[in-house]
């Protein structure tokens, strides 16, 4: 299977937001594009067969892969698919991590919350008959005291090795569908929802509003920069959040990530259907004005990203699994046939 991806060459100046904001970034987006390799489709009959929406780093640093019906660990070298127990026909996966104590858990969108006991390898479903808050589940974090985090139709559930505490809309949560989460360097929980964000202290929940004080729509991701900046991403693209401000800084993202270096990384959907993966240096990062590099783009949707401790960049895909080394992009899938 032939595919092209795309580098940015010269970049033009120009403003990233159709908005006329004071607090509008500006980027320099390139509009020009030059091949730069062509690739073939790798099968791996362990590697994903199902939509990946995330990917996160195991404990050992390999990755652990969220493939809906599977979840897939990749150790460096090869892909292997975690065991069901019989009964067990999908896990609906959404999202997976690997918690402090090596247990494995796993953000179901069919059947609650799954955990993997890191030692027995003893599989438990959470339902909501278990207290937690609902059986349609998008996402799962692990904060910094080894609470377990969920997010989903029903609200926000935190789970503290004993039981299950609920928020609803009813509780202060500004709205019941969560999709992702993160705690920050203070301890608070950030929470996107497809109706808007948030913030927990611990006592109070209270919604975001961007700088024309306008709730956000549809946030699916959130991060903390090492410069302890809040990155947000909704439907209207990629926002900036410091100095208690926020700042749009360019339109069409999607997933958002940090890498090591300092780089960032982001996904965003193309006119069409098509996908792009862009990366912003953190070299040429300053407080009001940066570059925007297109690294490659396809027809197949991109989702979720994560770093792997070689330096490589992996993005979850339709069906498959996309890892860019620099250079050139892999694409791996559990399907024996041309996916294109």
């Amino acid at each position: 299977m032939i595919l092209v991806f795309t580098i940015s060459c010269k970049t033009e100046k120009q403003n990233a937001n159709s908005q006329d904001g004071k607090n509008d970034m500006v980027i320099d987006i390139d509009n020009s594009f030059s091949i730069i390799s062509k690739f073939d489709t790798i099968y791996e009959p362990n590697a994903p067969k199902r939509i990946t929406r995330n990917i996160k780093l195991d404990n050992e640093g390999g990755l652990l892969i969220a493939a809906y019906d599977d979840i897939v660990r990749y150790n460096g070298e090869s892909f292997t698919q975690l065991k069901k127990e019989e009964g067990i026909e999908s896990w609906y996966a959404f999202d997976v991590l690997e918690d402090k104590k090596g247990n494995v858990w796993i953000a179901s969108d069919q059947s609650g919350v799954f955990r993997i006991n890191g030692q027995t390898g003893v599989i438990t479903n959470f339902s909501t008959a278990d207290g937690l808050g609902h059986r349609r589940n998008m996402c799962i974090y692990e904060d910094k005291a080894g609470n377990i985090w969920i997010g989903g139709q029903g609200g926000l559930s935190k789970f503290d090795g004993v039981g299950f505490t609920n928020f609803t809309e009813k509780d202060g949560l500004p709205h019941n569908d969560i999709n992702t989460i993160l705690e920050d360097k203070k301890g608070d929980i950030w929470f996107g929802t497809r109706g808007n964000a948030g913030i927990y202290d611990g006592i109070t929940f209270s919604e975001l509003k961007n700088d024309e004080g306008k709730s956000f729509f549809n946030v699916w991701s959130i991060i903390q920069d090492k410069f302890d900046n809040i990155w947000l991403v909704d439907s209207s693209g990629l926002w900036k959040y410091s100095d208690d401000t926020f700042v749009h800084v360019l339109q069409d993202a999607w997933k958002i990530y940090e890498d090591t270096k300092g780089d960032f990384w982001f996904t965003g959907m193309l006119k069409g259907g098509a996908s792009t993966l862009k990366r912003i240096e953190e070299s040429t990062m300053t407080k009001e004005e940066f570059d925007v590099t297109e690294v490659f783009k396809s027809e197949k949707m991109f989702f979720g990203i994560v770093e792997d401790n070689k330096g490589k960049i992996w993005i979850g895909g339709g069906d498959g699994i996309w890892m860019y080394n620099g250079e050139t992009v892999d694409y791996y899938t559990g399907i024996l046939k041309n996916t294109e």
